[in-house]
């Protein structure tokens, strides 16, 4: 029964839910850690998201290769797809919670998360173009000070959800933002951690209304099944 009900939210929930996401476009999420022994790390994740397709590109490391990720909506997969000393490879995964555990964050309509109060400051920008307005936030974990494009109908749990691809993944990060309760993006947003772990830099740059269509494509790429 359990299989049943899996494979019937696969055809029928997942595509509808995933639409009722209104952000179609592109951007660039880069994260600084700053780490209290002076040590710093950055990292920039590049976001491609439509309303049938999307992707996320992982930047690699070193000799690492960069990963990129394609989620079909319309027949529910993810494809990973990577390239190494000439070769193009990658393999299929079902689009379901067992190989996406942050699937949930993705899948759930705008502005229907968690809400709290929000604090704002009274400071106003423009970043990237969108009017933006300062909030601070506080949890256990960390105090925030965010600039909110509220004119960007995506929340950042629903951002970093696309990053929990892979069995027993973490979610801490979209939880993370399910605590502070904001919905709308921060395109700007410092972390300052009040247990002795890094602080973080967010910054969403160089957003962009269109998608690149060979971003989506698999073509040329060796594919394995992953069941």
């Amino acid at each position: 029964m359990k299989t049943v009900l899996s494979l019937l939210f696969a055809i029928f929930l997942i595509p509808t839910l995933l639409n009722a996401q209104t952000f179609t476009g592109s951007f660039d999420l880069v994260v600084r850690h700053h780490y209290p022994n002076g040590n710093e790390r950055n990292d920039t994740i590049s976001y491609f998201l439509g309303k049938e397709k999307s992707a996320m590109i992982i930047y690699g490391k070193r000799r690492d290769p960069d990963m990129r990720m394609v989620f079909n909506k319309q027949d529910s997969t993810i494809t990973n797809l990577f390239e190494m000393n000439g070769k193009k490879g990658g393999y299929i995964l079902p689009m379901n919670e067992k190989h996406w555990p942050g699937m949930q964050y993705a899948l759930r309509p705008f502005n229907s998360g968690p809400r709290k109060k929000l604090n704002y400051t009274g400071k106003e920008t423009t970043l990237e173009g969108y009017h933006c307005r300062e909030v601070k936030a506080e949890i256990e974990e960390y105090a925030a000070t965010m600039m909110l494009a509220e004119d960007i109908k995506l929340s950042m749990s629903s951002v970093f959800s696309y990053q929990s691809v892979g069995a027993g993944k973490s979610q801490d990060e979209s939880n993370l933002f399910d605590k502070f309760g904001v919905q709308e993006l921060p395109l700007l947003l410092n972390l300052k951690s009040k247990e002795g772990k890094a602080d973080v830099v967010i910054r969403v740059v160089n957003i962009k209304k269109t998608i690149p269509d060979t971003v989506l494509s698999t073509a040329g790429h060796t594919l394995n099944s992953v069941e």
